[in-house]
């Protein structure tokens, strides 16, 4: 006697309706990727000669900027700062806050001058 095995399964299709909320939820993410401000690399304010002027540079510029530029950029103002002040020391939570505060006051205060920012937030204005 031979038995015979169905590899059919009685399985339902999958409903169209379902992929609806899943396209538009990608449609919309699209959306607002598109509609966000396009970001560029730090060297994009170099001059000629590849220098970037410290004293110019504002902070629609820096918030402009992609994050990984402007923590670097932070960082090297910090390191500018305290060279100036002669301290030999970093404290790396507080240093990573103030990069952080420097950025959210620029992107509120696009039209100043970021070492005008850096000096505001250090002073605690």
């Amino acid at each position: 006697m031979a038995v015979s095995i169905s590899t059919t399964q009685n399985t339902p299709k999958p409903s169209r309706n379902k992929a609806i909320p899943a396209l538009l939820a990608a449609a919309t993410l699209m959306g607002f990727v598109s509609t966000s401000s396009a970001q560029v690399a730090l060297k994009t304010y170099a001059d000629e000669k590849g220098y970037i002027n410290i004293r110019t540079l504002t902070c629609a510029q820096l918030a402009g900027t992609f994050q990984e530029d402007a923590d670097f950029l932070g960082l090297w103002y910090s390191g500018w700062y305290n060279g100036h002040i002669k301290k030999h020391s970093i404290n790396v939570p507080r240093t990573k806050a103030g990069i952080h505060e420097v950025i959210v006051f620029c992107k509120a205060n696009p039209d100043k001058k970021v070492a005008d920012a850096v000096e505001l937030v250090l002073k605690g204005k």
